[in-house]
């Protein structure tokens, strides 16, 4: 019977990129992280501009302002009305819970590992696993097999979250 199971290695024929075989859950990952990343944000009421000029031609691109309303600064250069950057935050809330509740740990921890590069970042993978952290937990960031992992996950979990 064949094995089924998610296996994951360093390729170092690739400079230690991971590479992996009967993954479950990556592809359903990538799709919720690109829906996220890439929503109309004219949807919610929200837009980005990185210059006064960019600011007067993308604010027409949403509802006029109700009288006494504000833009709202929602960084990065992002602007948009409090309601609809809320419902943006619902709508981001729904895609990590998707996340949480439907995608194996290990597999997006594989993921952005190569994501991140972390083979060749300077601090290894910390952004992969804090990312695991933020989905789930520290508890199971422990419990992840990590590569080019030059900080323990103790080390990494601050004060607030212990």
């Amino acid at each position: 019977m064949e094995n089924k199971d998610f296996i994951f290695k360093q390729d170092w024929k690739n400079d230690g990129m991971l590479k992996w075989h009967n993954a479950k859950t990556i592809a359903l990952y990538m799709q919720l992280c690109n829906a996220r990343n890439t929503c109309d944000l004219s949807k919610y009421d929200m837009f980005c501009a990185f210059s006064n000029e960019q600011f007067e031609q993308n604010r027409k691109t949403i509802r006029p302002l109700r009288e006494g309303e504000k833009y709202v600064a929602f960084g990065t250069g992002v602007y948009g009305t409090r309601d609809g950057i809320e419902k943006y935050l619902a709508f981001s809330r729904s895609i990590s819970k998707r996340i949480t509740e439907e995608c194996d740990p290990q597999e997006v921890y594989c993921y952005e590992y190569n994501n991140y590069e972390s083979c060749i970042a300077y601090d290894g993978d910390v952004d992969a696993i804090r990312l695991v952290a933020d989905y789930w937990g520290w508890d199971t960031a422990k419990r992840i097999k990590r590569f080019s992992a030059f900080y323990p996950v103790e080390s990494l979990i601050s004060d607030n979250h212990r």
